[in-house]
């Protein structure tokens, strides 16, 4: 599950004096928010409401990728952008918050489910990958659905510096799962991990490989990555697309998708192409219905485009 908001190319970029910083602003204050998170998540809303104001650059980029989902109404578009970076700040709280959490109840406490009775597919035998997007906090989400007997297997994206891809590569850990940085290792494992009949959970909504479809979304053309589903042809894995959405200080609630498999009987790419066009229509719909739910920070647009728009 490859999650981390924020402007990813400028992260990877980040090293020297900000990535200590950045380190060290994680070592203490995430302990702090993690044992008084009520507290924190009200901090995490004047945060966002701050970075709003404070930081001109980033509004204008929420709000160049908000505004095809609001169809151009100005209002709308600031409306949603604000709640994104509320919720961004939101996330850190959620992380912070996971070595605390008790997992086994946090379902039946903190989540709606919608359409849950497609959740049946969990219990059954073969393998599944869980596909999301940058909403809500899907993290959550698919450790409270694991519970129903299927331990999951995760790929993150590689951050720098080092020292900050592995504090959280080990708090997301102490809360069960086992996750990966989406290296070749990384990938060995979830294969390995779905030959084996187990569950991989992915975000498929930024190409970060730069080698997705084309597909249009919210009238753009735009790249979304392949990866899941040529996994899914690879492997045979059942697709289960799950969409998450905060409600209130810590509750989420989880739209369950229809599951489906990637057509073994189509040509590869036609198979992957078919599959990516479907996540597209769901991810479209989602956004559309909430975009301020959507924290994706970097250029979606721009970032993601089709070589040839």
């Amino acid at each position: 599950m490859v999650y981390v908001p924020g402007d990813v190319a400028a992260a990877r970029r980040r090293g020297g004096s900000t990535g200590v910083i950045k380190y060290l602003a994680l070592r203490l204050g995430l302990p702090l928010a993690g044992r008084f998170p009520r507290l924190f998540y009200g901090l995490a809303f004047i945060a966002g409401g701050a970075a709003w104001r404070l930081r001109p650059s980033l509004r204008r980029r929420v709000i160049a990728n908000l505004a095809p989902a609001c169809d151009g109404d100005r209002s709308r578009t600031s409306t949603e952008g604000l709640k994104v970076l509320r919720n961004v700040a939101r996330y850190y709280v959620d992380l912070a918050s996971l070595p605390h959490r008790d997992m086994a109840h946090y379902e039946r406490d903190h989540i709606t489910l919608v359409n849950g009775e497609r959740l049946a597919i969990i219990r059954q035998p073969g393998p599944i990958i869980v596909v999301s997007a940058h909403m809500g906090d899907p993290e959550l989400a698919v450790r409270a659905l694991s519970y129903r007997g299927r331990p999951f297997v995760a790929l993150v994206e590689p951050l720098h510096p080092r020292a900050v891809a592995r504090y959280l590569l080990r708090l997301r850990s102490a809360a069960g799962g086992s996750f990966h940085e989406a290296d070749f290792g990384g990938l060995r494992a979830c294969v390995d991990a779905l030959r084996a009949g187990g569950l991989l959970a992915i975000l498929a909504d930024r190409d970060l490989q730069g080698s997705g479809v084309c597909v249009q979304m919210c009238g753009r053309q735009v790249k979304l990555p392949r990866g899941p589903w040529e996994l899914a042809r690879r492997t045979g894995a059942t697709v289960l697309p799950i969409f998450c959405a905060r409600r209130g200080i810590d509750h989420l609630t989880v739209f369950v998708e229809e599951a489906f498999s990637v057509d073994g009987a189509l040509e590869a790419e036609d198979a992957v192409r078919a599959a990516t066009e479907r996540f597209a229509t769901l991810l479209e719909r989602h956004i559309r219905r909430e975009p301020g739910q959507w924290i994706v920070l970097e250029d979606f647009w721009r970032v993601h485009r089709c070589a040839e728009s």
